[in-house]
């Protein structure tokens, strides 16, 4: 499902806001914040919405955000939460992203080349064509994902959960 990720906002994020929203988790992180566990829950048929638990001060919620035209190579941006987001052909390779809710989210196309990506619930997410060679899967949940001709030649997928997800044309 996808739901979430239409329910995205019309205008992208500016790198302003990014650069702001980045700090701000940053800073939580520093403090002893990553290292909780993101819970899902259902609202109704179609929407489902993360809630952090571990610090419930949790600043980071990038949830049914629209990321064009803002660099995101590199991006540091642990414990957050980025459901439901629009992410379709982006760089962000090397990202730091452990820890994060990226479910119903499409990012298809993307490259995730190198990125941190343990402990990352991506359940039900579109990553179709997605670059994952080489990043740190560790643990990341794939279920009812659609990997449809991913790579993910020289990933680490120790723990990774694929439960559900469509895999076909995916170079493992």
């Amino acid at each position: 499902h996808l739901m979430t990720a239409l329910a995205a906002s019309n205008d992208p994020i500016a790198a302003p806001a990014l650069a702001a929203a980045v700090e701000l988790q940053r800073a939580y992180v520093a403090g002893g914040g990553g290292g909780g566990k993101w819970q899902t829950l259902s609202v109704g048929e179609d929407l489902v919405i993360g809630m952090y638990v571990g610090r419930p001060d949790n600043p980071g919620k990038l949830a049914h955000t629209r990321f064009e035209s803002v660099d995101l190579r590199g991006l540091e941006l642990e414990w957050a939460d980025l459901s439901g987001c629009l992410c379709r052909g982006q760089d962000l390779a090397g990202a730091r992203l452990s820890g994060c809710l990226m479910i119903d989210g499409d990012w298809g196309g993307s490259s995730f080349r190198g990125a941190r990506l343990a402990q990352v619930d991506l359940s039900r997410s579109r990553l179709v064509g997605c670059d994952f060679r080489d990043a740190d899967l560790t643990g990341t949940d794939f279920e009812n994902a659609d990997l449809t001709d991913a790579d993910l030649r020289g990933a680490r997928t120790d723990g990774t959960r694929f439960p559900g997800a469509k895999l076909g044309g995916a170079k493992r």
